[in-house]
This record gives C-alpha cells, structure tokens and sequence, in this order.
C-alpha cells in the first residue's frame, strides 16, 4: 500500500505540474484543480489538450471493461450504457441540485452519482443476466446500452434529441490524469488479491472454480458493479471536460471501440488496455492528416485495416496477457 501511495502522490503532483505550465504559469486552485486552460492562455493548442482528455476518459473505460471481459471472462457490450448513466447523472446533479456550488462541490458530488448510478445499474442488471454466458451475454448487455440510449433520448429534462448544453466544465487534464491513474491502481491491486485469483480461476474454468468453494456468481456481481461504476466515473469526466452531451456519443460504436482497446492490447492485461486505448484515440486523430493531403476522408477504412492487420499478426494482442514492471503482480 506504501508503494501505492507514493505512486499515486508523484503522479497527482506531476499532473498539477503540468496543469501549472499549460494553465500559463498561473498559481491558482482552479486553474490548478479544475479549470480548463484559456485557448490563448494556454501553452498546449486545446485541441491536443482535448485528445489528451478524451485518451484519459478511453484509459479508465478500457481497465475497467478489463476486469470483466479479461480477467473474468465475461463478454459484455453494453460499457458505453453505464457511461451515459454516469454522464447525464453528473450533468443532471451539478445543474439541478448544485448549480450554485463551488466546483469541489460540484466536482464531489457529481462523481459520487455517477459512480453510484453506474453501479446500482450494473448491480440490477448483472442479478438478471449474469446466469448467461458468451455471446448471449454480449448481445443482452448490448441492448441495454442500446434502452439506456434511446431512454434518455426521449427525456426532455436532460436536453432529449437536442442534446444537454451548458454543462459545468470543471475537468481539466489533471484531474482526468488522477482518476486514470487511480482506476489502474485500483483494478491491478483487485487483480493481485484473493478476490482476483477468483476471478482468473472463474476464467480459466468456471467449474473447476465452483468446486474448489468459489461462488462463481458472487464474484462476477462485483466485477460487474465495480467496472459499471469507473465507466460512470468516465461519464463524468467525458461531461464536465466537454461541456456538451448527446446520446449519439453513447452508441454501441463506443461500446465497440472500448472492446477493440481490449482486444488490441491484449485481453487480461492491464498494461495492454493501456496501450489500446492510446492508440485507438490517437490513430484516428493522427490520420487526419492523411485527409488533408490526398483530400479524401479514408480515416475509418485505414483504421479499420490497421486493426485488422494487427489482430492477423498478433492474435494475442500487443501485450499478450504481459504487463509493465510497475503493473505486474510479481
């Protein structure tokens, strides 16, 4: 736990250092905890600092559909559902019930309902799905993602079609750089313990596991709850970072998307859902400028190819099922 922490402590300052230059050397709590840098303040151009944000958000998303669809075994596709929850929860809590606040209470208490909204979703819907397996489980998650969208489509409240505007921005990259780093503690050190090596035992051989004493059920619940609640983290972050939501964000592509990071850098490694989701949020931005010179959008075909390329010369994933020293269990 020591080494945690510390960690943890040289990470947090490191973000508020960089907070510190890109906010223009200016010395103040917001700029420092919460406020996104002025775009002629700023020593970053904001879109760069946008795609810095976006692969923070994409990182939680990945290690956290990690813990079910790697180190449990389960094949779930509804992740991009339990974002929105947490998204449009956030959004909905700061402005409604805390409009006047400062942005720590903001912050706080749009983060804890959307975490807790999350989870109380997951935790419903694994009590009635987890009983399946393989891709009748993937398809049944699916279209939750698929109720929760065109739900919230069809509340006028949270903007409905139109989408809900004016939502408080008080995310910058160095609270979506703690949160990052937080979840990837977080699922390593649940990897590591008892409750992890259920886990892999329920992977390897569910029954083999429920013989040796493991309740088999028990122990995917609470992945399912603790991976449904960090995507509702990232909702939160995704809203108070962009300061606009619609439903169409939220559409089982994203879902998709957060499978393919997985699957890219390696199904059961941490260190590999980090690598596919910076490469997943950089490839797409970074063919950009193959657009600009030959003047024809081809970004989704050449990304699409480099996936597949990838997948047909390394099946297993960059990573495999290895992890960086500082990740491994050893």
């Amino acid at each position: 736990m020591k080494k945690t922490a510390i960690v943890l402590l040289v990470f947090v300052i490191l973000g508020l250092i960089l907070n510190y230059i890109l906010g223009g050397f200016s010395f103040n709590t917001l700029t420092l905890f919460f406020q996104k840098p002025d775009r002629f303040q700023s020593l970053l151009n904001p879109y760069y600092y946008s795609i810095l944000i976006l692969m923070g958000i994409n990182i939680i998303l990945s290690v956290s559909l990690c813990l079910i669809n790697g180190l449990t075994g389960m094949f779930t596709m509804g992740h991009a559902g339990f974002m929105a929850i947490g998204a449009y929860c956030s959004a909905s809590v700061v402005m409604f019930l805390f409009p006047n606040s400062n942005s720590f209470v903001q912050m706080s208490m749009g983060m804890l309902a959307a975490g807790l909204g999350a989870g109380f979703f997951g935790l419903i819907l694994s009590f009635s799905v987890l009983r399946l397996s393989g891709d009748y489980l993937g398809m049944v998650t699916l279209g939750f993602g698929e109720i929760i969208r065109i739900a919230i489509l069809n509340i006028d409240k949270v903007g409905g079609a139109r989408g809900m505007t004016d939502v408080p921005q008080f995310v910058n990259l160095g609270g979506v750089f703690f949160w990052s780093l937080f979840t990837v503690l977080v699922i390593k050190h649940l990897r590591d313990s008892r409750y992890g090596r259920a886990m892999i035992a329920i992977k390897e051989n569910e029954m083999a596991a429920t013989f040796m004493g493991i309740s088999s059920f028990q122990v995917k619940v609470k992945s399912f709850v603790l991976s449904s609640f960090f995507a509702g983290i990232a909702g939160s972050l995704f809203a108070h970072s962009q300061g606009y939501l619609s439903t169409q964000t939220f559409s089982f592509v994203k879902s998709f998307e957060v499978i393919a990071m997985n699957v890219l850098g390696g199904l059961g490694s941490i260190s590999g859902s980090i690598i596919g989701a910076v490469v997943l949020t950089i490839l797409p931005e970074g063919l950009r400028k193959v657009q600009d010179f030959i003047g024809v959008d081809i970004r989704m075909l050449i990304y699409a190819l480099s996936i597949i390329l990838i997948m047909i010369l390394r099946p297993q994933g960059m990573m495999g099922t290895k992890e960086w020293k500082w990740l491994s269990s050893k």
